[in-house]
């Protein structure tokens, strides 16, 4: 089957990095910028995807590798709508504890470690060196930057966008589409559609709700 990476940008060739350490082939990347089309990245080709996205999308597993939480949701949704399925990407180095259940089209990257009963949702980036601890809850497409560190028995709802080297306390939720900041220290819970950041963090303003 064949096996497509959905952006190939700067996280897309991450991706392609841990799908071949896993020893797996990719069939290509698909991206919709002009600039890359018929090119190649180490040796994997470019296609567009526009008009013949809906016939590729059921002709292999595919992995949306968009940093931006939106941005991958949405096209994580089109390509479902076209009959797509999805995998996951688990770097080998990665650390995963007895009970964890990664859902698909998510990425674990390099020295991350997941602990016993962690639950994470689907289209999720566990960036490089990030740490979940014991019986987390990870929404869909959620970000948790690298360095980050979240405590144990901590929720993030969906689309929760946390930011470099940021730490979460034992316990607290984090609610739907909320950004913490880089190096946010998160003593107590946030609700949703909100920018947070500092230490410890506080709103500082509200970014809506669709």
């Amino acid at each position: 089957m064949s096996l497509y990476i959905y952006g190939a940008g700067g996280h897309g060739k991450v991706v392609l990095d841990i799908l071949l350490k896993q020893g797996r082939k990719v069939t290509a990347f698909v991206d919709d910028s002009p600039a890359l089309s018929n090119q190649t990245i180490h040796g994997v080709p470019v296609y567009q995807g526009g008009d013949t996205l809906a016939q590729m999308a059921a002709q292999g597993d595919w992995i949306v590798a968009i940093g931006s939480n939106p941005i991958r949701q949405h096209i994580a949704e089109k390509l479902t709508t076209y009959g797509a399925s999805f995998t996951s990407a688990i770097h080998p180095s990665a650390q995963i504890a007895i009970g964890v259940n990664i859902r698909l089209g998510t990425v674990i990257m390099a020295n991350a470690v997941l602990n016993t009963d962690a639950q994470i949702g689907h289209h999720v980036i566990i960036n490089t060196g990030a740490t979940i601890d014991h019986d987390c809850v990870i929404g869909d497409y959620c970000h948790v930057a690298p360095g980050c560190s979240l405590c144990g028995q901590v929720t993030l709802g969906t689309g929760v966008l946390l930011g470099v080297g940021s730490h979460l306390c034992p316990g607290v939720t984090v609610g739907e589409q909320t950004i913490c900041g880089a190096g946010a220290v998160v003593v107590k819970s946030l609700p949703s559609h909100c920018l947070a950041y500092g230490c410890p963090a506080k709103i500082m303003r509200s970014l809506g709700s669709p």
